[in-house]
């Protein structure tokens, strides 16, 4: 691989990008290898991977409509859920709770017995603070007993990656993945392609699908996107500010403030 011909590289932390680049049957033992190290599975030991349609299955109209990143199902039977996120909303906890849920119910058609059920496992790429409780890089739920800390069962586990604290990592294997997502700069991605083959496929991987006018156009408009809610934020914020502001000027109590934002 020639570095001069390598087009722009688009960033694997955009959403759009990062489901091209671990979503793709073709592509699928980038896949296998980057799920590998979170999960710690050793080389060869997940031999497979099925993808599914990213959308989750609703049992009536009204139910919300989910959609993953990437939805797959491993070799050992484990359904795996995969997000990329940018920035935080109020309800992902919530939201990424659902989502588990969501791909437990849906293994069971009628007539199907609950011993089916096959562990779901959602893994979230968060570029921001996701778990600020923690000052770990990649934190592990599950659902355990409140004081001796035994698990209910092996149903449902999520693996959040907080990208912000990369250097806080020990697992070597995963941390170079994390390096490659989080890299922006093309002498970043180099640096990781001569550290390890498997980089060296997924920059050539990355670098055809950031060649394709389709793709850019894409992440293009999804960046556009995260900059026009981020305005819309940042205007919210300041028209609140400046309301307090003319509050306060008129007497209110920060108690009268708080009553009055909450009708």
């Amino acid at each position: 691989m020639h570095n001069d011909n390598l087009p722009e590289l688009l960033s694997p932390k955009v959403d759009v990008i990062f489901k091209l680049l671990f979503g793709d049957e073709r592509y699928k033992d980038l896949t296998i290898n980057f799920i590998s190290a979170v999960l710690g599975y050793k080389d060869g030991e997940l031999e497979d991977i099925s993808f599914y349609d990213t959308h989750l299955k609703r049992e009536n109209p009204n139910d919300k409509l989910g959609v993953l990143d990437i939805k797959a199902k491993l070799s050992n039977g484990n359904i795996i859920g995969v997000e990329m996120q940018s920035r935080g909303v109020p309800e992902m906890r919530n939201r990424i709770s659902y989502y588990g849920s969501n791909m437990l119910t849906e293994q069971i058609g009628i007539g199907g017995s609950y011993l089916e059920l096959k562990p779901v496992k959602s893994i979230i790429v968060a570029d921001f603070d996701f778990v600020p409780e923690s000052e770990k890089c990649h934190t592990v739920f599950q659902t355990l007993e409140k004081d001796e800390h035994f698990p209910f069962n092996d149903l449902e586990e999520i693996h959040v990656l907080c990208l912000k604290k990369l250097s806080r990592l020990d697992n070597e294997r995963l941390r170079e993945w994390l390096r490659f997502i989080n890299s922006e700069k093309r002498e970043e991605f180099m640096e990781l392609a001569g550290i390890d083959p498997v980089f060296v496929k997924a920059v050539d991987v990355l670098a055809k699908f950031s060649a394709d006018d389709h793709n850019r156009m894409l992440y293009e408009a999804r960046l556009k996107e995260w900059r026009d809610n981020q305005s819309r934020i940042e205007g919210a914020k300041a028209e609140r500010l400046g309301e307090i502001l003319d509050l306060l000027k008129k007497g209110y109590t920060s108690a009268d403030i708080e009553n009055h934002f909450r009708k």
